[in-house]
């Protein structure tokens, strides 16, 4: 999908086509963040939330903010750790800075495939957590990436949040399609469930 008319027939700078809303789609997921303006011609500055950057230079239109605003993807390159992208229909820094802030989409289904063994980390979203020893512990209801390592989110029944390392050390195992994460914690990430497996 285009926001924009044929490459022959496109508008003088300044006149902006109306953007397409997104098609309909069960499921999103994050690829970037516009964190700024790059040079005169309305490039945009994007910090990646993938770990592979180099996919928005294949991705033939990129859904912008909560609205999920089609647009299609004129130029996209690598620069210092961020990615240097071209939208049709924003050809000037006024149109650009417009997106600053904005979340960058596209559709579950574009994204890139894993080797086997391998998953994204949206996947684990709403599997339920269980101990080595079979107790039943909560669900994860988010992922949190930065820092360190990755944190899950793990809800429970009447207890507060707990925040879970997902490294192998703790983790045990995970079964997308039985929809089961198996963790391996040391006392204090659970109280009681933790210390009566010891």
């Amino acid at each position: 999908m285009s926001s924009t008319p044929p490459p022959s027939k496109r508008p003088r700078r300044g006149i902006r086509p109306r953007p397409q809303p997104a098609p309909p789609s069960d499921d999103w997921v994050a690829v970037g963040e516009v964190v700024g303006v790059f040079g005169l011609r309305g490039e945009l500055k994007v910090r990646p939330l993938t770990d592979f950057p180099e996919r928005f230079a294949t991705t033939k239109t990129i859904y912008a903010g909560a609205d999920l605003v089609a647009y299609a993807v004129r130029s996209a390159r690598v620069h210092k750790e961020q990615v240097i992208l071209g939208l049709e229909g924003i050809g000037d820094p006024d149109a650009a800075e417009t997106l600053r802030g904005k979340t960058l989409y596209i559709p579950a289904s574009e994204l890139m495939p894993l080797a086997e063994g391998q998953f994204y980390l949206h996947d684990l979203r709403g599997l339920a957590v269980r101990h080595v020893n079979g107790t039943e512990l909560g669900i994860v209801t988010d992922v949190l990436t930065g820092g360190g390592n990755d944190l899950l989110v793990i809800r429970r029944a009447g207890k507060p949040e707990v925040l879970f390392p997902f490294v192998k050390e703790y983790v045990r195992s995970v079964d997308l399609a039985s929809r089961i994460l198996v963790v391996d914690p040391i006392p204090g990430f659970f109280d009681d469930a933790a210390e009566e497996a010891l």
